[in-house]
């Protein structure tokens, strides 16, 4: 049986936290049960964009990109496949591109469709989508690179972000795979890949010491099957679910594994049973993952509105990482700046839960052991934070739930865990 502090562990690190009610009903459950309602999910989720009209012939897209960050962001909140939406959220930081850049809220979102699609598959089928997908091919000026002059910049973010890391590549190979990338483009609007063969080099290149490679599937062959490249995923996917610093020599089985097949979803099983064995460290929450976590326990519904400039405020805001690498490390987001505007979003969360919410309910009350159950906390809190929340003024019932809530949603306990 796991006990329902991993229980709630495994629920923030390959979910989105715990909606009320869903310890009790994980409480005791076999290992397996419990990693198939994270991992296999209750029944596929809806797509979150489904009725949206994304083809905007506009100068002015932003309104549209915060629409659609703001369902997904809801959509996070809600999901019945919460391993595969985590996952999702990965890879969007490991193939990082912006709206900023893009500028097209079709192409943005089809690219958040196609690592769902992929986010539990095999990395190969992933890595080959990215490659041509359009908003990729924008973002990294792959849609204009030719023969006659190959763009190296998604030639080396395939190598060194994206597969196989810094060490194990040289320029010779970058400028290799750039060639035999040349002659994807895009329509004007960015509604439909295409590839042009007179605008490519089909000059034979060896790449990562592999003859022969000429287009899209040999270079992406090439480098999936490098000896560097499982290790280089397996390390990104266990520093997101177990922490940074794990002992590569702990994941080296799973790591093997995932060479065979290049398959997503045992790996993640892997790394979820570790966890649950006790492997790992600590991990700060980013804003998104802290945001979503308390919607989601306070059941709040949709996420409150100017959603968009909360984020921008904690620093982290879905489709816009700052660069080519994605967002900055957890770490980044325990600054004064960033800790303040948390506080002001927990007090808007707070304020948005209702009578009959647990951690409503057991703020009100005061029940500290109740409040840090409902959060996805059965450990407790520690003393300084059951001090602070202690001494919240009770004058009036409904004031003080308000204010313990939000002092514990910034809580240590919740920021990091």
């Amino acid at each position: 049986m796991v006990s329902t502090e991993r229980i709630a562990w495994l629920a923030r690190r390959a979910g989105w936290g715990l909606a009320p009610g869903e310890l009790d009903a994980l409480r005791d459950a076999p290992t397996d049960d419990v990693i198939s309602h994270f991992l296999a999910g209750r029944g596929p989720a809806p797509d979150p964009w489904a009725d949206m009209e994304l083809a905007v012939e506009t100068d002015q897209p932003l309104p549209v990109f915060a629409a659609a960050i703001q369902r997904w962001l809801d959509h996070f909140a809600s999901t019945t496949e919460p391993a595969a939406d985590r996952m999702t959220w990965l890879w969007h930081d490991h193939f990082a591109v912006s709206a900023r850049v893009v500028r097209s809220p079709l192409a943005v979102v089809e690219h958040m469709r196609l690592l769902r699609t992929h986010a539990l598959g095999n990395f190969r089928d992933l890595l080959r989508a990215v490659t041509t997908d359009a908003a990729m091919l924008v973002f990294l000026d792959g849609a204009q690179s030719t023969g006659d002059a190959p763009n190296e910049n998604y030639g080396r973010e395939l190598l060194e972000l994206y597969s196989v890391g810094f060490d194990a590549y040289t320029e010779a190979d970058v400028r290799a795979a750039s060639i035999a990338l040349t002659g994807w483009t895009i329509n004007r609007r960015q509604r439909a890949v295409r590839f042009v063969p007179r605008r490519h080099d089909d000059t034979p290149q060896t790449l990562l010491g592999r003859p022969g490679v000429r287009d899209v599937d040999t270079v992406v062959d090439a480098v999936v099957s490098n000896p560097a490249c499982a290790p280089f995923i397996t390390g990104k996917i266990a520093a997101s679910l177990l922490g940074p610093g794990v002992d590569p020599a702990v994941t080296a089985p799973l790591s093997t594994a995932f060479a065979a097949d290049l398959e997503i979803r045992p790996l993640l099983d892997g790394l979820m049973r570790l966890g649950l064995d006790g492997v790992g460290g600590e991990v700060v929450d980013d804003p998104v993952t802290w945001l979503v976590a308390a919607a989601r326990a306070l059941d709040t519904g949709a996420t409150p509105v100017g959603v968009i400039r909360m984020l921008e405020a904690m620093g982290q805001v879905p489709a816009a990482p700052p660069n080519v690498g994605g967002f900055p490390p957890p770490s980044a987001y325990l600054s004064a700046s960033t800790t303040a505007a948390r506080v002001s979003v927990a007090g808007q969360l707070a304020q948005r839960a209702r009578e009959g919410n647990p951690a409503h309910d057991a703020a009100r009350a005061g029940d500290l052991g109740a409040l840090a159950m409902a959060l996805g906390r059965p450990d407790g809190f520690g003393p300084t934070t059951a001090a602070a929340l202690a001494a919240v003024d009770e004058a009036t019932p409904a004031s003080t739930a308000v204010a313990r809530l939000t002092l514990a949603l910034v809580a240590p306990e919740l920021v990091i865990a």
